[in-house]
């Protein structure tokens, strides 16, 4: 079976999770969710990290049971022997990975209408053409270059964390009582926060392409997952104590405001915010490309799009991807798009969960199968949330 080069280290893959992670949304997530939470802010991370974990440890055992590139899509395929089912994950994630990339790109188009006026169509179209060809080159250097830009996004947050202004108010920090409305509070803003760390799912789909992936990936999933809970409530402290809540709640880039009292430093905040953006979509391009390899290699889909190129990247994948995104950046509406890929995100969480506690379960691994039976409750329940939410 053709199989794609082993040649990415803990480290690579690690970092290229927690690059995911960052990418645009802590940037802009902060205020909107003190906005929600108010003092309770802190708490509505927590919950959202203690929520995502499970699922990510289901991700990560799985990965290192069964390294593909097809992700989520083989281990349905492995737990449920069905096709059909098989090809609707498959595809679910790679319109969440397209999805996300438009987004992103439009907001890398957004970011850049601050700095200079140019047309819609010509930004997005050299934006992705540029992505496209970091996404040809040999894995090792696209991934370098995706581990390079999250360590800028790290040291944006870091910058935030030791330059913020010190307010001149008292924090409204607070303490959860448990009460009922206080839960409320802590899961509105819970449920935004979580799209803050999505984005270990795309690690999984790079699998076959890490060395000895059944020591590497569990651990790597989690590490990311431990290294952004951090960085965000810390992040998230520091952000009470630098603006009220309302200016926090109202303002789109709230770190550029929380440096304001330095404007050389609220404009670097601003551009890596934007480089942020490069990131993130450049990521989703190669899980999405790997997916469609995947998928194709084991006869779901056309063959051509399991062709590799001289550095052993599926090419043809990669140029569809490219073009997918090109097209849903320029002609769809994004909150519509949004709202559809968070909904798609945890069915697929929902369903790997499933996969898990099958897989385990005949690997008798009883303690990772009730992990996976809870990743795939809290799932579900947030999937009433949201929907609950949206009416």
């Amino acid at each position: 079976m053709k199989r794609l080069k082993a040649s990415l280290s803990l480290f690579q893959i690690t970092f290229l999770g927690v690059g995911t992670m960052v990418g645009a949304g802590i940037y802009v997530l902060v205020g909107k969710i003190a906005g929600l939470s108010g003092g309770l802010s802190i708490w509505a991370f927590i919950a959202a990290a203690v929520i995502v974990s499970f699922s990510a440890y289901s991700h990560g055992f799985l990965a290192k049971h069964i390294p593909s590139s097809a992700g989520a899509a083989e281990y349905v395929n492995r737990a449920f022997h069905s096709p059909y089912l098989t090809l609707a994950v498959g595809l679910g994630v790679l319109l969440t990975g397209i999805v996300s990339s438009a987004t992103l790109a439009n907001g890398f188009y957004g970011y850049l209408n601050e700095i200079i006026i140019l047309p819609k169509w010509l930004v997005i179209t050299g934006l992705i053409g540029i992505l496209f060809f970091v996404a040809s080159q040999a894995v090792n250097h696209s991934v370098n270059f995706a581990v390079g830009i999250t360590f800028l996004e790290l040291l944006g947050l870091m910058i935030v964390i030791l330059f913020a202004q010190s307010g001149h108010f008292k924090p409204e920090l607070q303490s959860p009582s448990w009460s009922l409305s206080d839960i409320q509070l802590i899961m509105a803003g819970a449920f935004v926060a979580f799209y803050a760390y999505v984005g270990f799912e795309d690690m999984v789909n790079l699998a076959e392409e890490v060395q000895q992936p059944e020591k590497t990936m569990l651990p790597a999933v989690m590490l990311a997952l431990t290294l952004i809970t951090i960085l965000y409530l810390l992040v998230a402290w520091v952000s009470l104590h630098s603006l009220p809540i309302n200016q926090l709640a109202q303002s789109d880039a709230p770190f550029a405001a929380m440096l304001a009292h330095t404007p050389w430093l609220a404009k670097s905040i601003s551009l890596i915010g934007l480089i942020a953006i490069i990131n993130g979509a450049l990521v989703q391009m190669l899980m999405g490309s790997r997916m469609l390899f995947g998928l194709s290699r084991d006869g779901r889909l056309p063959t051509f799009l399991n062709k590799l190129n001289k550095k052993q990247i599926p090419i043809n994948a990669t140029l569809l991807v490219a073009i997918l995104v090109w097209i849903f950046a320029l002609a769809l509406p994004l909150i519509t798009l949004a709202k559809l890929t968070s909904g798609i995100i945890l069915v697929v969480f929902t369903l790997v969960n499933f996969s898990a506690v099958v897989i385990a379960s005949q690997k008798r691994q009883y303690a990772a199968a009730a992990i996976a039976v809870t990743g795939a409750i809290l799932s579900i329940l947030f999937i009433g949330s949201g929907v609950s939410g949206s009416h």
